[in-house]
């Protein structure tokens, strides 16, 4: 019987290490990331939301925790569908972006056109890519984080209605 646990326990442990292995540190099934926001731009107007865009990098533990913590709940309860689009944006990416007026820029431009330099940074902008409510900087007091974030949702979907 013990030669059996410590054989389901290695097992274990090595599908514990090929996952930390293949894992890119982002829940990214559940926060969708932003590319083209020409057309996301659309989506907007059409629902009449305002945008969260999370500004992140794979080698910030921050962002991970927030986005463990605050943004992939959010995205999973599908409370915030009718109140607002929440996608990501990799700082580290080498993507090419579609600005909101289209055009075709890299991932450091579209950073420096939103004076972003920092992550986490959530920013909350409306469908002509105007920011719209204080954009929260960084991720240390969780415990007040979640107010911070629904005041600043508040003010988004006011400032777009």
């Amino acid at each position: 019987m013990r030669a059996n646990q410590s054989t389901t326990a290695i097992a274990l442990l090595g599908l514990l290490a090929l996952i930390l292995t293949t894992r890119t540190g982002f829940a990214t099934d559940a926060i969708q990331d932003a590319h083209d926001f020409h057309a996301l731009q659309q989506e907007m107007q059409r629902k009449k939301l305002p945008l969260l865009l999370a500004f992140r990098a794979d080698y910030c533990g921050f962002c991970r925790r927030l986005e463990a913590e605050y943004l992939t709940p959010m995205v999973n309860s599908g409370k915030y569908d009718s109140r607002i689009l929440i996608r990501g944006f990799d700082m580290a990416g080498e993507e090419s972006i579609i600005d909101f007026n289209g055009d075709k820029i890299d991932v450091d431009e579209f950073a420096a056109r939103h004076k972003v330099s920092l992550t986490p940074t959530l920013i909350f902008l409306n469908a002509q890519g105007e920011e719209i409510a204080e954009r929260l900087l960084g991720y240390s007091n969780p415990d007040f984080y979640g107010a911070y974030l629904e005041n600043a949702i508040d003010t988004a979907q006011q400032a777009v209605k």
